[in-house]
This record gives structure tokens, sequence and C-alpha cells, in this order.
């Protein structure tokens, strides 16, 4: 996993429940409430590879890996 994930990773932890606007790779943007969370192990913490935006009651879907950024929205 790259740094440049791992950032976006515990951005979206940052950024839970919150109305965001995630830009995506190809010039696209979401813009809704992110879900995204985390879960404890016994000696480390699983970020997932997804992400949710759920935008006018439609949950979509996201790659991290497809993420360029993450803003307040």
């Amino acid at each position: 996993m790259s740094d440049y994930t791992q950032a976006i990773k515990n951005q979206a932890v940052a950024m839970n429940g919150q109305t965001v606007v995630v830009n995506l790779s190809g010039g696209q943007s979401l813009t809704g409430t992110l879900a995204y969370t985390t879960t404890p192990r016994y000696y480390s913490t699983d970020f997932p590879d997804v992400l949710t935006v759920t935008v006018a009651s439609k949950a979509h879907t996201v790659r991290v890996d497809h993420i360029s950024s993450i803003g307040q929205g």
C-alpha cells in the first residue's frame, strides 16, 4: 500500500459521517455523506480499500485508490 493511499484512508477516517467532496482520479467528483470505518485487530487496524459516499439517498462505493482527494463539502 502506498503512503498516498494510506493518507486518503486516514483522511476518510477523520471525516467519517461528514458531508464531503470526493474527487476521483478521472476528474469526476461526488458530494455527499462519507461512510468509512476501520476494524480494530489485536495488534493492528484494518483499513478497508473502499468507502461509501451517499448522494441524494444513493450510496456510491468508491475504491480508495481511485480517489485523488477528499475535502469538506
